[in-house]
């Protein structure tokens, strides 16, 4: 059949065309990786996601297995040129190895050199576990996806608490990969003696400017449910620096009433609001304040 192919001058399918044809594969001969899809994967694996590359091959493909099927269609739609298949509902095993009530849906991209590609960044070396790689792209999308997965948020009266899940990552990368590259985004955070990152309250501000105040599913709203002063407040030594003042002088114009603040709970830190701002400002200029 190959002689007579050749014969009538007929042209064979190339094995990536074969493999498309049968499996729906997308195109291993075109590439799909640009900028915009870097920062997506690397948002995609800094948090819920794997990789599970062939190394023979040279192919990789994307997975996940999360708590909500939402969850699950928002991390594949940006990986669609990769053709992820439908995501599925799995219960998890019991000890006696009877299903419980419990599970999450997963899902997975199909194989493409492109993937591979990506993926060695985060499993050099053919090793198991994710490592950080020191060009990890750290932008709005890609701390969104990690914030979505693999973040929480603590919120009570006098205190709120953003953590990045990065248990798994060496200490090493934590502190000098992703924290400095939050940092520059004026993100104030440290890493906790639980090996994750811990976003401080100062820091909340310039994380949810980042990477915006609404979240794109509904199942995770909650994350960014915040009070309004969290964004506008700040604490009183953090306004003096600002205006270049006395904190004790403000502190003491503050107990007599002169110039008004915030408190989250009855001993709550005075925080300054806009409004006190202004009113300081105002007795700057009368040299009240100094």
């Amino acid at each position: 059949l190959a002689n007579r192919l050749i014969e009538y001058d007929i042209n064979r399918r190339s094995a990536s065309l074969a493999r498309r044809i049968v499996s729906n594969s997308p195109d291993w001969d075109k590439t799909f990786l640009d900028e915009d899809m870097i920062t997506w994967i690397d948002g995609f694996l800094v948090g819920d996601g794997s990789g599970r590359p062939n190394y023979r091959a040279k192919t990789c493909r994307l997975s996940c297995g999360v708590q909500h099927r939402e969850f699950c269609d928002y991390l594949m739609s940006g990986l669609k040129p990769y053709k992820p298949g439908l995501p599925k509902f799995y219960y998890y095993k019991k000890s006696d190895q009877r299903e419980s009530d419990q599970g999450c849906w997963a899902v997975c991209t199909r194989m493409h050199p492109d993937l591979y590609k990506a993926s060695m960044r985060w499993y050099p070396d053919k090793l198991q576990h994710k490592q950080v790689p020191e060009d990890i792209r750290i932008t709005p999308i890609s701390v969104m996806l990690w914030y979505l997965g693999d973040g929480t948020v603590i919120n009570r009266k006098d205190t709120c608490v953003v953590r990045l899940s990065t248990d798994s990552f060496p200490k090493e990368q934590i502190e000098d990969i992703l924290i400095p590259k939050l940092k520059s985004y004026n993100i104030d955070c440290t890493r906790t003696s639980e090996n994750r990152i811990r976003v401080t309250a100062k820091g909340i501000p310039a994380f949810f400017n980042l990477i915006g105040r609404t979240s794109p599913i509904k199942c995770y709203s909650y994350k960014f449910n915040l009070p309004e002063w969290r964004f506008e407040a700040k604490r009183m030594k953090e306004v003096a620096d600002e205006l270049g003042v006395s904190y004790n002088r403000i502190s003491y114009l503050v107990k007599l009433g002169l110039v008004g603040c915030y408190r989250a709970s009855e001993r709550g830190r005075p925080r300054m609001l806009p409004e006190h701002i202004e009113q300081a400002k105002k007795l700057i200029a009368n040299g009240e304040l100094y």
